[in-house]
């Protein structure tokens, strides 16, 4: 039986880094996306949490 030769390199991505105007859009589209106001409010002080901590 043969075997298949596969290559060792690794498939390698470019890592992404996020940016201020990258993750507002990203909140934008979650905030337009909810009908409560009380969600978007929970939701708008999670992600700004986050963004504080990310940048």
């Amino acid at each position: 039986m043969m075997r298949k030769l596969y290559s060792r390199r690794k498939c390698t991505t470019a890592k992404s880094v996020l940016r201020l105007p990258d993750l507002e859009h990203a909140k934008a589209a979650v905030l337009i996306s909810l009908t409560s106001l009380d969600a978007q409010r929970a939701y708008r002080h999670a992600i700004d949490e986050f963004v504080d901590w990310y940048c």
